[in-house]
């Protein structure tokens, strides 16, 4: 018995160090680059489960492999194999020590969560995720962006909500997600460390154009981030600040060249007659599309589903809706 518990244990130590050495070598190769300070704990955590998988799994599979084979009935054997009744040494061990393992991974974990959650921040951003686009306000300097711009060594508060369905603010490259939810207000902090472009993703199925809800993230030097926010003054012409209130805020559902999205093209829109989803006509025009903004269930295009949510005067005032009409009125066929 001796001989078979050695030559088990033996495999067993073969199988864990090929295992591990794949996850020693391999893990950063199957995860996005790391670009955050709070992703340090994270990637440590998930390295560390990983290293424990690899260990578990060779001791199961491993004596499980080797018994297969050791044990296996032989031509010539009959009737049935040694009875063992049982081990409490073993029984307590694989009882304990699993215990023991979740309750210190429980407690590592908890620590780094709230490290990660600690209130302080040195940067606000507001985050709107509506179908199917993000909106991203830096309320202390009076701006708002379809971009998110962020400076590395500067920790950042993301305070998130969501205008219709629930989203998901994901940046792999950050590790860190966080759901946004319609009627409650949700956090993230990050302190971004690799300057970089990089991808928002939507991480939550949230309709139809789930797929396309995405956002440049672009993470810069603290002077290149003062330059850009001094860059983002808000155009005087009103149809200058029509084009980029769409850009903002519209662009992801409706086309400015004819092509079909999730809701009407804008090209030619303005002055043009338009069917409803209950047979009734109209002509577009200021009247219509100042109701179709702040109301968009109102009169819903026939062919299309009504998933635009209303935008209130907290989301664009009057003044920005009538930039946003002096823009579609240029956008002639």
């Amino acid at each position: 018995m001796k001989q078979h518990l050695f030559r088990a244990i033996v495999l067993i130590l073969i199988l864990a160090t090929g295992l591990g050495y794949l996850v020693y070598t391999g893990f950063d190769v199957f995860v996005p680059r790391l670009a955050s300070a709070e992703g340090v704990r994270v990637d440590r955590l998930l390295r560390f489960q990983f290293f424990l998988i690899a260990a578990i799994f060779s001791l199961v599979v491993g004596f499980a492999v080797y018994a297969v084979f050791a044990f296996r009935r032989r031509p010539g054997e009959e009737g049935e194999g040694m009875y063992i009744h049982g081990h409490s040494v073993l029984e307590f061990s694989w009882t304990l020590v699993p215990l023991i393992i979740v309750l210190g991974l429980s407690a590592v974990t908890t620590r780094d969560f709230f490290w990660i959650r600690r209130p302080d921040h040195d940067l606000l951003i507001k985050v709107t995720g509506q179908q199917f686009t993000w909106i991203f306000e830096y309320p202390d300097y009076g701006i708002k962006s379809t971009e998110l711009v962020v400076p590395t060594g500067k920790r950042i508060k993301f305070e998130m909500r969501s205008v219709d369905v629930i989203h998901s603010f994901w940046v792999p490259e950050w590790r860190i997600k966080e759901d946004t939810v319609p009627g409650l207000t949700t956090y993230i902090y990050i302190t971004p460390t690799e300057e970089g472009t990089f991808k928002l993703r939507c991480a939550e199925l949230c309709g139809v154009g789930h797929a396309t809800m995405r956002a440049q993230v672009r993470v810069v030097s603290p002077e290149e981030f003062e330059a850009w926010l001094a860059e983002q003054a808000p155009p005087t012409d009103p149809v200058q600040l029509g084009q980029k209130l769409v850009s903002q805020y519209c662009a992801s559902c409706h086309s400015l060249d004819g092509s079909k999205k999730v809701g009407p093209t804008f090209l030619g829109l303005f002055g043009r007659e338009v069917t409803f989803t209950d047979g009734t006509t109209a002509t577009v025009d200021e009247a219509y599309i100042q109701e179709s903004i702040r109301d968009p269930r109102a009169k819903v295009v026939e062919g299309f589903q009504p998933i635009m949510p209303p935008f209130g005067e907290d989301r664009l005032s009057d003044e920005e809706i009538d930039a946003i009409i002096a823009f579609l009125k240029t956008l002639e066929k």
